[in-house]
């Protein structure tokens, strides 16, 4: 769960987000300057919207438990019966004691961790594992 800290720089980014937008709505530029300051405030946008989209994942309720291989032959986690992890499914492991996010893929035998450090992990029972829900 984010702290205050963090709630807030939220906000604020929600804030400079819509006037990026904004500003990325205007008539075409002229001049030179224009030109420059426009180019830097949409890649500036593109930022702020990657920085919200990452913490507003971090603000998602955390489901935690084991993962449990069902007999479909697809896993999940053990506190959820009801939902089951296939290929792209966003994931968090705990490898030696550190979480990681990643991604469930399939290799055409079974199912993997693929994180984006390149680091591919195969899911086993007892793994513990966690995903991220919309709040009710």
């Amino acid at each position: 769960m984010l702290n205050n800290k963090y709630l807030e720089l939220l906000d604020e980014l929600k804030v400079l987000h819509l006037k990026t937008k904004e500003a990325l709505q205007h008539e075409p530029e002229k001049t030179f300057e224009e030109e420059k300051a426009n180019s830097i405030i949409e890649y500036l946008h593109g930022e702020v919207e990657e920085a919200l989209h990452e913490l507003e994942h971090l603000t998602r309720e955390v489901k935690e438990g084991h993962l449990l291989l069902n007999s479909q032959g697809r896993y999940n986690l053990d506190t959820m019966p009801d939902f089951y992890f296939t290929c792209g499914n966003i994931i968090e492991v705990d490898v030696d004691g550190s979480w990681h996010r990643g991604r469930v893929e399939h290799d055409n035998k079974d199912y993997y961790f693929c994180n984006y450090e390149g680091k591919n992990i195969h899911l086993y029972e007892g793994m513990k594992a966690r995903i991220r829900v919309d709040k009710l």
